[in-house]
């Protein structure tokens, strides 16, 4: 009887690791943007736990959830409460502060989101093959990750945040 639940907990494993695989840098983009957009001074404890958090929470929704595509209203909507809980959770800064950068945040994630696929779209990448296989799929995600990186660094580094905080800045 355990032999025949042994392959569908394999499948159901593998299928999780594999959502796994882009919630949490998913979510790592949107609180690496948050964190440079609160002007806090960089902790990597603060910004690496909260954000793991979400992925996995995410990550876990997603598998879960009968229709493959939460919900995008929901889907907002959870990455912008967990993500700002546990930032506040962490003490990043004050709860309003850390709303409205995880707010700004998703807002620029999501951009970048649209313009990866509108980019994908004018080159005439067909858009149902490059989500086909994993290497497809995390290679159609790896320019959204990496222009989201890049921006959370030149936020950082050029002190471009929402909030005058005196005495902590970057």
């Amino acid at each position: 009887m355990l032999a025949d639940f042994l392959p569908l907990l394999a499948e159901a494993g593998v299928a999780l690791l594999k959502v796994m695989v882009f919630s949490i840098p998913e979510a790592l983009a949107i609180g690496a943007l948050a964190y440079s957009l609160t002007g806090e001074k960089f902790v990597w404890w603060k910004l690496l736990i909260p954000s793991l958090i979400t992925g996995v929470v995410m990550g876990v929704l997603a598998f879960l959830s009968e229709d493959k595509m939460l919900p995008f209203f929901l889907h907002v909507l959870l990455y912008v409460v967990i993500l700002s809980e546990f930032f506040s959770v962490c003490r990043l800064a004050v709860f309003w502060r850390v709303l409205t950068a995880v707010a700004f945040a998703t807002s620029i994630y999501l951009l970048l989101e649209f313009l990866n696929m509108g980019v994908r779209y004018l080159c005439h990448v067909d858009l149902y093959k490059s989500q086909a296989t994993f290497s497809a799929k995390f290679f159609s995600f790896l320019p959204q990750f990496i222009a989201a990186g890049l921006l959370a660094f030149v936020f950082n580094k050029g002190k471009i945040n929402l909030f005058v905080t005196k005495g902590k800045e970057v």
